[in-house]
C-alpha cells in the first residue's frame, strides 16, 4: 500500500501503518515462538488475542483516532 501513497501524514494514516506494523511484529514472535520453542495453548492464544486487538484497533480505530485526538 506504501507505493499508492502520496503522503502518508496528509492523509492521517500514520497511527494506522504504526498498529498495524505493530500487529505484523506480534505475530512474527508468535511464529518464531512457534518454531523456537513450541508455544502451543494458552501462550500461543495470548500472542494471537494481542496481534488481533492491535488489527481492530487499527481498523476500528482510527476512525476515533481522527475524531478524538487529532
Amino acid at each position: 500500500g506504501f507505493i499508492f501513497l502520496e503522503d502518508m501524514f496528509a492523509q492521517h494514516l500514520v497511527h494506522k501503518t504504526l498498529l498495524s506494523l505493530i500487529a505484523w511484529c506480534v505475530f512474527a514472535i508468535l511464529l518464531h515462538g512457534r518454531f523456537k520453542f513450541g508455544w502451543r495453548g494458552r501462550k500461543a492464544l495470548k500472542w494471537t488475542l494481542a496481534g488481533f486487538a492491535f488489527l481492530l484497533l487499527a481498523y476500528f480505530g482510527s476512525k476515533a483516532v481522527i475524531e478524538l485526538i487529532l
